[in-house]
C-alpha cells in the first residue's frame, strides 16, 4: 500500500446579505405597484368611457375640481333657464315626454327620472308661417335627469328665484333633421300619384311607439304630409337607460297614413316593428328585426326582412319569392309552405314567410268581402292570384255594360306585372294567357296583343282569343227597340239641359234615419242591408258625354215614374251599375270612402237626389261629404311640387307674383304686418307649390295651399302664367275641397265648398277665370 497523502479542505463560510434577507419585501412592493397600475388604468379607462358615455353622471368631479364644472360638464337647470338658453338661438323648448309615463315603467328601472325635452324652430319669423312649415320643427332632442332639489337659487334676467324645485341634469342630447320630400312621397311618386322635391319635411310631433316594445325606450318623431293624398313620416328613436344613451335610428314614411308598431310578425321571441306602407288595395308592409350588438355599449340596429334575396338556394322557393315581390302574395304563401313542408329549412326563411303570410291574410280578406263596385271586385281577385275568378267576373261586368277597356287602362301597370311574374312561374295557365291577353292590347293594340299570345306555350285558340278580345268593345244594348214598333205617345221630357248622354255626376251627402217609400223612386228594394245606412245624395253636376252641366231637371217624380223607369235616368247620369263613391274630405285630404248601392231617385222642384245605402261613416266637423261616380271620375293629382322660393327664380315670380301672394296674405291676416327688413322669401321661400294643368293650354298652373293654425279650413290660391285665376284667401266661408276630371274630358273642375253648399267650377277660357 503507499503512502496516503493528505487531503487538503477549505470550506468559505460568509454571513448572509442584506438583499437576501429583504428579497420577500421587494417582491410584495413590486405585487403592490403592479396592482396599482393596473387598478390604475382600468379606472382611468373606466372613467374615459364615462366619459364618453355620459358626461353628466361625473358631476362628482366638479367637488374635487373646483373648475371641472366651468367646461366640461353644464349645471343642473330649470326648465325656464334651458328655454332662455335656447332662446337666442331663436328656438324653443318643447313640451316634456316624461319617461315615468313609458308603458311598463316602474320607479325601480332605470329611466324612470328621465325626460326627453324637445328643441324647437321658433322665432319672429315663425308667426306668419302656414301650419306644417318649419315652425314648431324640432331641431334636438336631450335628455335630462329631474332633480328635486330642497333650495334652488336662479338668476333669470334681473330677477332671482328661490325655493325649492325641480331641476334638469343635462344626459345627452343629438341633432334632428326630417326626411327630404323626395324620400318621404317616394312609394306615391312611384306610382305616379304625386312627385316631390329635394326640400326638408320638418318632424313635428313625438310619441311612444305602440305595441309590446323591446327593452329600452322607443319613441318616434313624426310629420305629416298633405297634398291631396296624406303621408305621415318620421324618425325611430331609441333611449337607452342603462347606457344613458339617445339613438336616431330608422325613417320611416306611411302611405296609409298609419303610426309604425311592435307587432309579433316572425314568431321571434322580440316583435318586430312593422311600418305600413299600403296604397288602397295595394297592401305592403315593411318588418323590422331588432338586431342586437355585440358590444352591450354600441346602439341595436333595425333590419328589414328583405324578400330580394332567398334564405334558401332553392328555385321553387325563389320563385315564390318572384311572385311576392310583384303582389302575388297568396301564390307566393302556398309555393313558400310547401317548400317548407319538404324539409330543407332556416330562420331566415321563415321570417320570409311570415312576412308574405302577413300580407296575404289582407288580400285573402279583401278578396272574399262582397264590393258593391265590380272594379274593385274585379281587382281584389287578381291581387289575390285568383285568376279564373276574376276573368269570369270580368266577363260578368262586361254583360253588365261595364267599361272593360277603361277599367284595365286605369291598372295595366300594376296587371301587367302580376301576369307576367305568374306566368314566369306557370306559362302553362290559360287564364293567365288571356288575361295577358287583355292587359297588352290595351297598353299597345290588338295585333301586339294577339303575337305575344302565339309565343305562349300552348296558347288559346284563334276563335277563344277573339272572344277573349271582345270583351274590350262595348255591349251592344240588346233591349233597345226601334221606334218604328212603339205608337207615338206624348210624354212628358227632360228638357234639353238635363243629362242625356251616360257620364257620370258629382253630389253632395248627408245621412238620414228614416225613408219614406211613397217620396222615392226606387230601382232596387229599399231594404237596408245590417251594419249600414242610409245617404241623401244631391246631384250638384253631372257630365252629359260633352261637357258638365248643372243638375236642374224640368219634371218631378210623380211625371216620371209612369213614362220613364228610374233605372233609364241613372244610365242617363253614368250609374249603369248604380255604384257610387262616397268620400270625406277634411283639409283638402280624402280620410273615409266608401262605396254605396243606389237604391231610389226623387226630383224636387227641378232638384235631383239620390236614395244610396252604405256602411256608416264619421262626418268631422268641417269635412265635405263628395259623392262621384267611381268609373268616370277621378281625383286629379299635381304633376310636381316645388317650393316657392324654386318658383320665384322665374322673373315673372320674383316681379309680379311673389309681391302680389305677399300683399294678399297680409290683407287677409294669414301673416302678421312684415317689418322694414322682411324678405317675403325668407319667411314664404318653403312653401309647397302644386302643379297641375287646369286651364287646357299645356301650362300647368301653379297651386298653394295654406292651412291656417286655426282649425279653420285651408285656403287655396291658383295662378297660371302672370294671373291670379282662384283665391279664397278673402271669403271664409270659401273653400276649395278638391279638383276632379273626367275620362271623357281630361281639363279638371273644381268642387268648391261656399256658404255650406257644394257647387262646381270650371274654367271659363273668355273670362279667363274659374266660375
Amino acid at each position: 500500500m503507499g503512502r496516503k497523502v493528505p487531503v487538503k479542505v477549505r470550506v468559505w463560510v460568509t454571513e448572509q446579505s442584506s438583499i437576501s434577507r429583504n428579497s420577500w419585501k421587494i417582491t410584495l412592493l413590486t405585487g403592490t405597484l403592479l396592482t396599482g397600475a393596473v387598478g390604475l388604468v382600468f379606472a382611468g379607462s373606466w372613467l374615459g368611457v364615462r366619459l364618453i358615455v355620459s358626461p353628466g353622471s361625473l358631476t362628482w368631479l366638479s367637488q374635487i375640481l373646483p373648475h371641472w364644472g366651468d367646461f366640461s360638464v353644464p349645471q343642473p337647470q330649470t326648465l325656464a333657464e334651458i328655454g332662455a338658453e335656447v332662446q337666442p338661438a331663436g328656438q324653443a323648448i318643447g313640451a316634456p315626454l316624461y319617461f315615468s309615463s313609458y308603458p311598463g315603467m316602474t320607479q325601480q328601472r332605470a329611466g324612470f327620472n328621465d325626460v326627453l325635452l324637445p328643441i324647437l324652430q321658433a322665432g319672429p319669423q315663425c308667426t306668419r308661417q302656414p301650419k306644417g312649415g318649419r315652425c314648431g320643427a324640432i331641431l334636438e332632442l336631450r335628455v335630462y335627469r329631474s332633480i328635486r332639489q330642497p333650495f334652488r337659487q336662479s338668476l333669470l334676467g334681473q330677477s332671482v328665484v328661490q325655493g325649492p324645485g325641480t331641476v334638469y341634469e343635462l344626459i345627452d342630447r343629438i341633432g334632428v333633421t326630417g326626411p327630404e320630400e323626395l324620400s318621404a312621397i317616394a312609394r306615391l311618386s312611384h306610382k305616379a300619384i304625386t312627385q316631390g322635391s329635394t326640400r326638408t319635411l320638418p318632424l313635428t310631433d313625438m310619441h311612444f311607439i305602440e305595441g309590446q316594445a323591446p327593452a329600452g325606450i322607443w319613441l318616434q318623431l313624426s310629420g305629416e304630409w298633405k297634398r291631396g293624398s296624406r303621408v305621415l313620416y318620421g324618425q325611430v328613436v331609441q333611449y337607452d337607460p342603462e347606457h344613458r344613451r339617445l339613438y336616431a335610428m330608422q325613417a320611416w314614411s306611411s302611405p296609409a297614413g298609419q303610426w309604425p308598431r311592435w307587432q309579433q310578425v316572425t314568431g321571434d321571441a322580440t316583435a318586430e316593428l312593422v311600418v305600413d306602407h299600403s296604397i288602397g288595395l295595394e297592401p305592403q308592409f315593411q318588418v323590422y328585426q331588432l338586431r342586437r350588438p355585440r358590444i352591450s355599449a354600441q346602439p341595436p340596429t333595425l333590419e328589414a326582412v328583405s324578400l330580394t334575396e332567398a334564405a334558401l338556394a332553392d328555385r321553387t322557393y325563389a320563385n315564390g319569392l318572384l311572385l311576392a315581390r310583384h303582389g302575388l302574395w297568396s301564390s307566393a304563401l302556398q309555393i313558400l309552405k310547401a317548400v317548407k313542408q319538404r324539409g330543407k329549412w332556416s330562420s331566415a326563411a321563415q321570417s320570409q314567410l311570415d312576412v308574405v303570410a302577413l300580407h296575404a291574410k289582407i288580400t285573402q280578406t279583401q278578396a272574399d268581402r262582397d264590393w258593391a263596385s265590380p272594379t274593385q271586385q274585379i281587382l281584389a281577385q287578381v291581387m289575390d292570384g285568383r285568376w279564373a275568378k276574376s276573368l269570369s267576373l270580368l266577363k260578368a261586368a262586361h254583360q253588365s255594360g261595364y267599361d272593360i277597356e277603361n277599367l284595365l287602362k286605369q291598372n295595366a301597370d300594376r296587371l301587367w306585372q302580376r301576369v307576367e311574374a305568374a306566368l314566369r312561374v306557370n306559362p302553362h295557365q290559360a287564364d293567365l294567357q288571356a288575361w295577358g291577353t287583355l292587359v297588352l292590347a290595351v297598353q299597345q293594340n290588338r295585333t301586339e296583343a294577339i303575337a305575344w299570345l302565339r309565343r305562349q306555350p300552348n296558347p288559346a285558340d284563334h276563335r277563344s282569343s277573339e272572344q277573349t278580345l271582345a270583351l274590350l268593345q262595348p255591349k251592344p244594348d240588346l233591349n233597345a227597340i226601334p221606334d218604328a214598333v212603339l205608337p207615338p205617345v206624348a210624354v212628358p221630357t227632360v228638357p234639353a239641359a238635363a243629362p242625356a248622354v251616360a257620364g257620370g255626376l258629382i253630389g253632395t251627402v248627408n245621412p238620414i234615419t228614416t225613408v219614406q217609400a211613397s217620396d222615392w223612386l226606387a230601382v232596387a228594394s229599399l231594404t237596408l242591408p245590417a251594419q249600414q245606412t242610409w245617404y241623401r245624395i244631391e246631384v250638384v253636376g253631372f257630365h252629359d258625354g260633352q261637357d258638365w252641366q248643372p243638375a236642374r231637371l224640368g219634371v218631378e217624380v210623380s211625371a216620371i215614374s209612369t213614362t220613364q223607369p228610374a233605372q233609364t235616368l241613372l244610365n242617363e247620369l253614368g250609374l249603369e251599375n248604380s255604384q257610387l263613391q262616397i268620400v270625406v274630405w277634411q283639409d283638402a285630404t280624402p280620410v273615409q270612402t266608401l262605396s254605396a248601392t243606389v237604391k231610389a231617385v226623387q226630383i224636387q222642384q227641378g232638384r235631383f237626389f239620390l236614395l244610396a245605402a252604405g256602411e256608416r261613416l264619421e262626418f268631422p266637423d268641417g269635412s265635405a261629404v263628395v259623392a262621384v261616380t267611381p268609373d268616370t271620375i277621378s281625383w286629379s293629382q299635381p304633376s310636381t311640387t316645388l317650393t316657392l322660393a324654386e318658383l320665384a327664380q322665374q322673373p315673372i315670380w320674383q316681379e309680379k307674383l311673389v309681391p302680389q301672394l305677399w300683399q294678399d296674405l297680409q290683407t287677409a291676416e294669414l301673416i302678421p304686418a312684415p317689418t322694414v327688413t322682411d324678405d317675403p322669401l325668407q319667411v314664404l321661400g318653403d312653401w309647397a307649390i302644386q302643379l297641375l294643368e287646369l286651364t287646357g293650354d299645356q301650362t300647368p298652373e301653379a297651386i298653394l295651399t295654406i292651412e291656417p293654425a286655426t282649425t279653420d279650413p285651408p285656403r287655396t290660391v291658383i295662378f297660371s302664367g302672370s294671373s291670379l285665376i282662384y283665391s279664397d284667401l278673402h271669403n271664409p266661408e270659401r273653400f276649395l275641397v278638391a279638383i276632379v276630371e273626367h275620362t271623357n274630358n281630361r281639363r279638371p273642375i273644381l268642387i268648391v265648398m261656399n256658404a255650406g253648399k257644394l257647387n262646381l267650377q270650371k274654367w271659363s277660357s273668355q273670362r279667363q277665370q274659374f266660375d
